[in-house]
């Protein structure tokens, strides 16, 4: 009893009422949290959008920046649904959305005149345009990611129930366009694109191109009949999340059988994309849909790009398939880490010469991506690499502290800042990865009625660390302390907030092997070893406000 007191006295000193925070005690992770949350204010504040009268506030006026960046802020920002909102609002009558919203008379965004005019729409009256970028292939998985971060965050049923036609007519617009859906691979299909991103290679050089053409943005995010499509591994994981995320949705409003439908598609997406889109390690950059145009110099079944580090965490592969990828990025770190300050490449190896008009060693094109740290490290933590995650995390608070506690999304191998996406977008990654990786947090459902709770605490060598994590949107919290004793031969742990039920996953010391015992309020449960690749679990469940204890 006398622990269980000094774990609820630890709980009290968070700083704030509802305030996602790691205590004191988890000392440097704890300040990076912090400091991430600053950075994503700074980089990305909310800014309002007013179209027929309604008001939206965008974290990113980008549909996939702001997913990326809600990813985090859910955990921070009391404002999550209307940012989302505003795309599933304007959505096109063939069913796909648009990329982003700006305002009219915006110079380097202005594309009005460059693609089918299905692509785009303008409010005269808010002076605004919106546009989807034709080669683009994730918008729509995006906006299923979003509802359901929303939902998670709020427990909105009804936002749930009016959007979630939205969302269908969406996936089947993916799953029948010509333009988006491979007949061949029955695969989502786009241009030959630097995996997700939104610009394709060029047969010349970009500067020609705008000599002769004009403005590039017509050769490089166009698509028509006789565009040079392929498969690219990161959309389908993206549907194979949404399919998955979409049938829960259904599941949630009672309907059956929708959900069963969606979680058939996603089945059989995953079994496809695992079929053609592996190459033994890892995923292939492309599978030509279309013969690879003869410019790109590139082998794009041993080409590394970025979408292997979100394929793990959205669970397309295999748990064997996960530690290869993640061993293939340890490896490839081993070999370069003399030359590169990390391992997170846009691509690997990178385009040569150049890449519409990008260099190799910079943005997308060989370019280092915080963002795939981020989710490099919490597919790490989650699939038994726990000491590589840590590893990752304090390469990341160490390249941040280099440049005045702020951390960039892209950098060139030598270190050096570079630019070409929303800071905010990679800085939500890394929140991802501390909260969900490290301090192992993971909703299975929505306001944290049912919880997976694995700390990992002992891969940073930290013995005690006090976590809360909120839902400003709607008041709820998970908190938690945990405590590990070596010399009594104990892991405790204080539950409190918001939870129902608690899958505890207690990540063991090898000592306490076969020996550990689990205790529910000082009662002894059930309880089953289960290893994650070396990595010892020890799993039971609890109500949500309870004193747990593993002794051996």
């Amino acid at each position: 009893m006398y622990r269980y007191l000094i774990g609820i006295m630890l709980i009290i000193p968070l700083m704030g009422i509802g305030q996602t925070q790691f205590g004191s005690n988890t000392g440097k992770y704890g300040e990076f949290l912090q400091q991430l949350v600053g950075m994503m204010g700074k980089d990305s504040p909310p800014e309002t959008y007013t179209i027929d009268g309604k008001n939206y506030q965008l974290f990113v006026s980008w549909l996939r920046d702001h997913v990326y960046v809600l990813q985090a802020m859910k955990y921070f920002a009391p404002g999550v649904r209307s940012g989302v909102q505003l795309f599933l609002d304007q959505q096109t009558p063939q069913g796909f959305f648009y990329d982003y919203v700006y305002p009219i008379d915006d110079a380097v965004n202005n594309r009005l005149n460059f693609f089918d005019r299905k692509y785009t729409k303008v409010f005269p009256r808010e002076k605004l345009q919106m546009h989807r970028l034709p080669v683009e292939a994730d918008v729509e998985y995006l906006a299923v990611q979003g509802v359901y971060h929303i939902w998670q965050a709020t427990g909105d049923t009804s936002f749930v129930k009016q959007y979630l036609p939205v969302l269908r007519k969406a996936m089947e617009e993916i799953l029948t366009d010509p333009i988006r859906w491979s007949k061949k691979y029955q695969l989502v299909k786009r241009g030959y694109t630097i995996d997700t991103w939104d610009f394709q290679a060029l047969p010349m050089p970009i500067d020609e191109f705008h000599r002769r053409f004009g403005d590039p943005s017509q050769g490089i995010m166009n698509v028509c009949d006789t565009t040079p499509m392929g498969i690219m591994h990161g959309d389908n994981s993206g549907y194979f999340d949404a399919f998955r995320k979409l049938s829960a949705l259904y599941a949630v409003i009672g309907n059956s059988a929708e959900a069963r439908i969606w979680q058939l598609q996603a089945e059989l997406l995953q079994a496809r994309a695992n079929t053609y889109c592996w190459n033994g390690q890892y995923y292939k950059h492309f599978v030509p849909d279309d013969p690879v145009p003869a410019y790109l110099h590139m082998d794009e079944s041993h080409t590394l790009s970025l979408s292997n580090a979100y394929d793990i965490n959205r669970g397309l592969p295999t748990e064997a398939m996960a530690e290869s990828i993640i061993q293939t990025y340890q490896n490839l770190y081993q070999r370069i880490k003399d030359s590169c300050i990390a391992e997170w490449f846009g691509i690997y190896p990178a385009y040569a010469p150049e890449y519409a008009g990008v260099k190799p060693g910079t943005y997308v094109n060989g370019g280092i991506l915080t963002v795939v740290g981020g989710e490099l490290a919490r597919a790490a933590f989650q699939h038994g690499y726990e000491n590589y995650g840590v590893d990752i995390l304090n390469r990341l608070i160490a390249l941040s502290a280099r440049h005045n506690n702020y951390l960039y999304a892209i950098y060139k191998p030598d270190g050096t800042p570079d630019g070409g996406m929303p800071d905010a977008w990679a800085q939500g990654a890394v929140v991802s990865a501390l909260i969900e990786g490290l301090a192992g947090v993971v909703d299975d459902s929505c306001l944290f009625q049912q919880v997976e709770l694995s700390p990992r605490w002992m891969a940073t060598g930290l013995k005690q660390a006090t976590v809360r994590v909120a839902y400003p949107a709607s008041g709820k919290t998970f908190d938690y302390d945990w405590l590990y004793d070596a010399k009594r031969h104990s892991i405790e742990i204080h539950l409190s907030g918001d939870a129902r039920r608690v899958k505890a996953r207690i990540w063991l010391p090898h000592e306490a092997v076969g020996r550990a015992k689990a205790f529910v309020n000082e009662r002894q449960v059930p309880a089953q070893l289960r290893w994650v690749r070396q990595s010892p679990y020890l799993e039971f469940t609890s109500p949500g406000d309870a004193y747990l204890q593993v002794k051996w």
